[in-house]
């Protein structure tokens, strides 16, 4: 006999598949096809931010307008600058996320919400149909930092987000633009530093930052960066004036200047100024010429914009990469030349006053130590008798090149000529592509002489290579 299932609990089974389905395609569609209003009423405003064309906020501070071109925000009110996209950007952020956390209804009592007066207004344009929606800010909440508001349409009173309390601090120097210069510190490759009677010149040519004035020698080029960088992100802390008068300019030490930097980037057609004043107080006032608005900027700049000479050349005597080194000659005084030149599985090659091969860390101690050579001062003006006494009779001269650049540009080198140690425990080093002659702990010499010697005594070390045995000729070839 066959059982057969009864058909009862298969259908109700069926039944309630069938009606889940239906209810969640049904609110699915519901949710696609509600109303704007349904989908946004607990935002505190409804916008859409590519409708917005303006937006106004008015609190203690007084009232500034926004006005949106293309993808850029302007201030148009209660004068035309820039804005700090930053800042702008937080706000339509803080806007857009800002919710009802609760709905009080209707109340005449707007005075004891602190929205009569409120403490702030945002008003927004839309275009289209949208409207001028407007948000009035008034207490802060007892209860999770939340604010009591006037919801658009003026009858609805609510709790809103903390977010929006920021805008009774909102005002134009927090939202406008507190750039002194814009620029990339790495594609500047000329500056011009004014301080007083003294002049830096600095310029960038293909290999690296040089001092061009008061005196021709590289430059240290981290804190060529540095000093740029620190222009770049310099902001006004205030706004002094918006259109200077020749009284403002005496007054805030711009007429004459304190100093002054001059810069050059790649890609502009001409060079850009700022003046910097310094008052007796110790602060700092700054434009950009071509500009009205004076700033008054932070203190510890006059740090950077003084800086140096001697800070801003390089120190360091060798200007090549280590690990980049293909060939070095060294020629010791009254000793024939050592070569060494690396080999690509590490190695190097030692050729000239000895034949044979060393360990990559014997050479890489050589340059290591060649690396961490710095001068304690330099002869920037040296006679022609110590110049020529350096290149006829040096204690030690090295050449050294770079491989050549994958790019197939010219591989770079440097000649170096080391004087003899003198008295008073220092060494003259000079660099042949540049004038001023540095100067050097004596000791800087004889470690590169120690270096050297290990060179020598391990290339004269290794075993050498025997050749193999000629092969006695065969019968077959003496027939």
């Amino acid at each position: 006999m066959t059982m057969r299932m009864r058909p009862g609990p298969a259908v109700a089974l069926l039944l309630l598949v069938g009606l889940g389905a239906w209810v969640y395609f049904d609110e699915l569609k519901g949710r696609r096809g509600a109303p704007k209003d349904e989908t946004t009423k607990d935002r505190a405003i409804a916008f859409d931010r590519k409708d917005l064309k303006a937006i106004r906020i008015k609190n203690g501070h007084g009232e500034v307008r926004l006005e949106r071109n293309g993808e850029a925000w302007t201030i148009t009110d209660p004068l035309a600058t820039g804005t700090d996209k930053d800042s702008v950007d937080g706000l339509l952020s803080s806007l857009e996320f800002a919710r009802v956390e609760r709905r009080l209804g209707a109340t005449a009592d707007l005075k004891g919400y602190g929205l009569e007066p409120p403490k702030a207004t945002l008003s927004l344009d839309l275009q289209g149909a949208g409207g001028s929606p407007t948000l009035s800010l008034g207490d802060a909440s007892p209860v999770g930092g939340t604010y009591f508001a006037l919801l658009p349409g003026g009858k609805e009173v609510a709790v809103v987000s903390a977010s929006l309390g920021d805008l009774a601090s909102k005002d134009l120097l927090g939202l406008r633009d507190k750039t002194l210069l814009a620029l990339d510190p790495w594609k500047v490759n000329k500056l011009r530093i004014e301080r007083g009677r003294e002049t830096v010149l600095l310029e960038k040519p293909e290999n690296g930052w040089k001092l061009q004035q008061p005196v021709e020698a590289p430059a240290d080029g981290p804190t060529v960066t540095d000093l740029l960088t620190a222009v770049e992100r310099l902001r006004a802390t205030a706004f002094e004036t918006e259109k200077a008068t020749a009284k403002d300019l005496r007054r805030l030490a711009l007429d004459p200047p304190s100093a002054g930097m001059t810069i050059l980037q790649e890609g502009w057609d001409v060079e850009k100024r700022i003046l910097i004043g310094r008052t007796k107080d110790g602060s700092l006032y700054a434009r950009t010429e071509g500009r009205d608005p004076i700033m008054a900027i932070p203190k510890d700049f006059w740090e950077k914009i003084a800086t140096k000479v001697d800070d801003l050349r390089r120190k360091e005597i060798f200007a090549l990469g280590q690990y980049r080194v293909a060939t070095l000659t060294a020629a010791r005084a009254g000793r024939p030349a050592l070569v060494l030149t690396r080999q690509k599985e590490g190695g190097w090659i030692v050729s000239g006053a000895v034949t044979g091969t060393v360990k990559a860390e014997t050479a890489d101690a050589l340059l290591r130590d060649l690396g961490a050579l710095k001068a304690r001062s330099f002869d920037d003006r040296p006679s022609e008798a110590v110049r020529a006494s350096l290149s006829k009779r040096p204690a030690l001269e090295l050449t050294v090149q770079e491989e050549a650049e994958a790019s197939g540009g010219a591989a770079r080198s440097q000649h170096l000529v080391f004087g003899p140690s003198e008295k008073g425990g220092s060494v003259r080093v000079r660099d042949m592509a540049w004038r001023p002659i540095a100067v050097l702990p004596a000791a800087a010499l004889g470690s590169l002489d120690k270096d050297l010697d290990a060179v020598v005594k391990e290339a004269s070390e290794a075993p050498k290579a025997t050749p193999a045995p000629s092969p006695a000729p065969s019968p077959t070839a003496s027939r």
